[in-house]
């Protein structure tokens, strides 16, 4: 995985577009680039899997009828996620800051996948028009970005796309983990106190290399 070299003293747009694009130099160095994955196929299937759990499981308790929604995934990468999005809702959008759409279109294209719409933030904006998608979800993509007004920007616009009824799955960086993939209320007060003691504005950010955890959220 490219993660750059050193600390990032820019900003994450900045530097996540020139290790994209470094990384852009063929096919499997692009799509692998995301996740670790040994080869491209493996990346998207990982990605199946990753949607699956993180996306799908637990939007199924509250979302009907995902044949008619439309969803919209902030950062998509190489589209791994986004590719089984689309053939779970009705139509897709996906937005990203790097600069390699084109390629990701085209992997879409030789899959079968025609129901897409890749788009680039404006301004930090989802390019989306007021309450026009169902569903929005980001998979840790919000634990790299280094600025807490960015976090909170993209929370703002995840509001202003959504339907009224529509749902956000937005996963982000925590310092405090100790009820993750837990139900237990004991280990959630856990972190709630920890979180409160270590993280006195309630969030922390941090300079890191590019694709390491740069913001830290408490619950």
């Amino acid at each position: 995985m490219g993660i750059g070299n050193k600390i990032e003293t820019r900003n994450h747009i900045t530097g996540f577009r020139e290790e994209i694009g470094r990384a852009s130099k063929d096919r499997e160095s692009f799509f692998t680039w995301f996740n670790s994955a040994q080869s491209a196929d493996a990346a998207f299937i990982r990605g199946s899997w990753d949607f699956a759990l993180h996306v799908a499981v637990p939007l199924s308790r509250y979302l009907k009828n995902p044949e008619e929604k439309v969803s919209l995934e902030i950062g998509y990468g190489g589209g791994r996620m986004l590719s089984s999005a689309c053939r779970s809702f009705k139509a897709c959008l996906g937005v990203d800051i790097h600069n390699q759409s084109a390629m990701v279109a085209e992997e879409f294209r030789i899959r079968g996948i025609q129901n897409c719409q890749l788009l680039s933030p404006d301004n930090g904006g989802l390019m989306a028009p007021d309450s026009s998608v169902d569903v929005v979800y980001s998979f840790i993509v919000l634990a790299h970005v280094e600025k807490i007004s960015i976090f909170l920007n993209y929370l703002s616009e995840t509001y202003r796309v959504l339907k009224k009824g529509g749902f956000a799955v937005l996963y982000y960086g925590r310092v405090s983990r100790f009820s993750h993939n837990r139900s237990s209320l004991l280990l959630y007060w856990m972190d709630l106190v920890a979180e409160r003691l270590i993280l006195r504005r309630g969030y922390l950010e941090v300079p890191a290399k590019v694709n390491e955890y740069n913001l830290l959220i408490s619950r």
